[in-house]
């Protein structure tokens, strides 16, 4: 922990747990939202993931929190970021030869479970010269605490296309902003059910999966899993080592600890076939006004791993619609099947700045390689339902991409 007195107004603190944290100072800037409560920090620190080393940044006005910035550090793997195919493929050649290439010390704003959310919040009561100064103070710390941590850059995680402005005029002209995957979201309506504002093509793909789900398949809905979690780790695992882009690498402790301290806010989704066999899990949270699909895992076989994907996507959708919930938060990845199961997309950012000559470099000349736009299908909806569905959604701050 350090605790620095900058002046008669304003001091920092760095601490190693959210712990040093009141409840009241957290919830003060973050609010209640369950992706950004004390919990779902205290379930990463107590996971003990090796690779990470966890900080937090308190700003004080007058002894007051006015600013806090969860932090980590590790070593990232560009590769696994990257939203080019032609640079995957490079990169993959080049360690044939040089094993670590592109594998950097990072000191990472955020959270190491992914959470398609920013972290860098500051009280919004305070005047635009005090925020002036706090955004001042942030910038500064993080590019001191990266030296110190012997990073070679930091890292920005998780910019909504909601936030980018706000954040690049807390950071200022130095750190570089690029696109990663999308996020997805599906709205809910009480007054129309799942699937019938889609198009006639995208109702029938969702029947029809359905149709054979129930054939084959039924759902299970876990809420105290705490015996379930190693199966669903070995699952998670199983999608983790087929994915593309791996953003985290979590453990069996991790899911243990959300199901202890989301007791009544965390379940599973579980299909399982006709002889019990578990083929398809998720772990839901539920937030107040949606349900948040974080981790999904499948024991894959050969003949049905699509039709438990479309079915699982529409019931969770399903699910919502009896929790009375206005979303479902569907993350990053997959955004194609998504789109066309009825999801409509926002935009998710990096930011990165270096002092290293070279990576300075690189992030201003290669980067806007390695991370390019994805191309986003147009969204599905019946054209009398469209603009119902982007009201729901943009009174809750969403700014779609595939209106």
């Amino acid at each position: 922990m350090t605790f620095q007195d900058l002046s008669n107004n304003y001091s920092i603190k760095w601490s190693t747990s959210v712990n040093d944290i009141t409840l009241s100072d957290w919830e003060d800037i973050f609010g209640k939202s369950i992706i950004k409560s004390q919990r779902f920090f205290i379930s990463i620190e107590k996971s003990d993931f090796q690779q990470i080393t966890i900080y937090y940044l308190q700003i004080f006005e007058h002894g007051t929190v006015v600013a806090i910035v969860p932090c980590f550090s590790y070593e990232i793997d560009i590769l696994n970021l990257t939203t080019s195919p032609m640079v995957k493929a490079v990169v993959k050649k080049i360690r044939k030869v040089y094993i670590d290439f592109f594998k950097i010390r990072a000191f990472v704003t955020g959270t190491y479970a992914s959470s398609c959310e920013h972290f860098i919040e500051y009280k919004t009561t305070l005047s635009a010269e005090k925020r002036q100064i706090v955004f001042d103070l942030v910038r500064k710390q993080l590019k001191n605490k990266c030296r110190q941590t012997k990073s070679k850059f930091v890292f920005i995680k998780d910019i909504r296309g909601r936030n980018i402005d706000s954040i690049k005029k807390i950071l200022g002209h130095d750190f570089y902003f690029f696109l990663s995957f999308p996020t997805n979201v599906i709205p809910v309506l009480s007054s129309h059910k799942y699937p019938e504002m889609l198009k006639s093509k995208y109702r029938k793909r969702f029947q029809d999966s359905q149709k054979a789900f129930n054939e084959n398949f039924m759902w299970e809905i876990s809420t105290d899993f705490a015996n379930q979690t190693l199966l669903f780790t070995e699952l998670y695992n199983n999608v983790l080592n087929k994915a593309e882009n791996k953003f985290e690498f979590l453990n069996v402790t991790f899911f243990e600890n959300l199901n202890m301290l989301f007791s009544s806010k965390s379940f599973l989704l579980i299909a399982k076939d006709k002889l019990g066999e578990v083929r398809l899990m998720t772990l839901i949270l539920e937030d107040a006004k949606s349900l948040i699909p974080l981790y999904m895992g499948i024991k894959y076989k050969t003949d049905d791993t699509r039709v438990l994907y479309i079915t699982a996507l529409g019931r969770m959708v399903e699910e919502a619609e009896i929790r009375h919930k206005d979303y479902v938060d569907l993350g990053q990845t997959s955004y194609y099947p998504k789109v066309l199961s009825g999801a409509f997309v926002e935009d998710i950012y990096y930011g990165f700045w270096s002092n290293h000559y070279l990576l300075k470099w690189l992030i201003k000349n290669v980067f806007p390689r390695i991370f390019i736009r994805q191309h986003i299908p147009g969204n599905v909806y019946l054209e009398p339902y469209k603009q119902v569905v982007y009201d729901v959604l943009e009174s809750k701050g969403f700014v779609l991409l595939n209106k």
